[in-house]
């Protein structure tokens, strides 16, 4: 299902100003992210604000992005919830629809023991005849410890994991248990800042949404990689953090929409109130982001 090195872009929503999403937007962001080169796409994600969504909404957003893709690069919608049966049904939805496979996080909100986090995570997978990509980012749910996924990697429709702890030291256990169990796992880095560091150790490639922002930079760094070309992908995967850092000093996922928008499409209004004075920070901000993402880009155009 995935390739080594692939590069997967975890998709930001655009709305218009009825709050709904944005279909013309979506069709042309995806037409982006393959004329730039990624493996993958991952609608209804964390950063894409999934939890701003309704369910016909998301339903929409997949068919959508499976239309517009047309077989051209693989789709992995998000199907996580705080209740397996929502998540259950939305995957089969996403089947139907043509999905490559589904992101799938342990529920949030509410924290829960590894046992209840591993019951979730099975009976999800278990209820699904598709690929499923499993999704730890302990900082909105709740963690999928390494004996959890341990017991995880018996179902054989398990195929990959999103690791988006932030830690390396998680992305090295993660890595060392696909060996010890000798498993056809393809472990995919959920912060760009560290997608070099986690092709070096192993992983076989990202899921993030720098993948839709700065595809050339992300792409670049794992050609380089595979190249061998190490000062290149390291010069790159310092442009990214370089961008990546103003994009931050805006709360989440905002920034990154910012930047979405530097790449000059329209993401519409925030799905909450700003207020007036914050909006002012804001508007500074967004100009740093918008100058940051176009000298990081002039910087890899020199190259080519």
């Amino acid at each position: 299902m995935f390739q080594p090195g692939g590069v997967y872009a975890a998709m930001l929503t655009p709305f218009d100003t009825n709050g709904r999403i944005n279909e013309k937007t979506i069709g042309d962001l995806v037409e982006f992210f393959i004329e730039k080169g990624i493996s993958g796409i991952f609608p209804v994600s964390n950063v894409g604000e999934f939890i701003q969504l309704s369910e016909e909404q998301k339903r929409k957003f997949v068919d959508i992005v499976i239309d517009r893709s047309h077989g051209r690069v693989k789709v992995t919608p998000g199907i996580s919830s705080p209740n397996p049966k929502q998540s259950i049904e939305f995957g089969r939805y996403c089947l139907q629809a043509g999905a490559d496979g589904v992101v799938i996080s342990a529920p949030y909100y509410f924290k829960y023991p590894p046992e209840m986090v591993e019951s979730f995570l099975k009976t999800v997978a278990k209820s699904l005849d598709m690929p499923v990509i499993l999704y730890n980012i302990p900082l909105f749910a709740n963690e999928i410890s390494i004996d959890t996924l341990r017991n995880l990697l018996e179902i054989d429709n398990i195929v990959a994991i999103k690791e988006s702890s932030g830690s390396m030291a998680t992305l090295l256990n993660v890595l060392n248990l696909k060996e010890e169990m000798q498993r056809d796992l393809q472990v995919l880095v959920g912060w760009e800042e560290m997608f070099l560091s986690a092709l070096t150790a192993g992983a076989n490639g990202c899921m993030v949404a720098s993948g839709g922002i700065l595809p050339e930079l992300m792409t670049g760094i794992a050609r380089h990689f595979q190249s061998g070309e190490l000062e290149q992908a390291a010069r790159y995967q310092r442009l990214v953090a370089k961008a990546t850092e103003q994009m931050k000093k805006i709360f989440f996922p905002y920034g990154y929409k910012l930047g979405m928008q530097a790449r000059g499409f329209d993401m519409g209004p925030f799905c909450i109130d700003v207020p007036a004075d914050y909006d002012r920070q804001l508007q500074s901000q967004k100009e740093i982001i918008h100058r940051t993402i176009q000298e990081v880009l002039q910087e890899v155009s020199m190259e080519s």
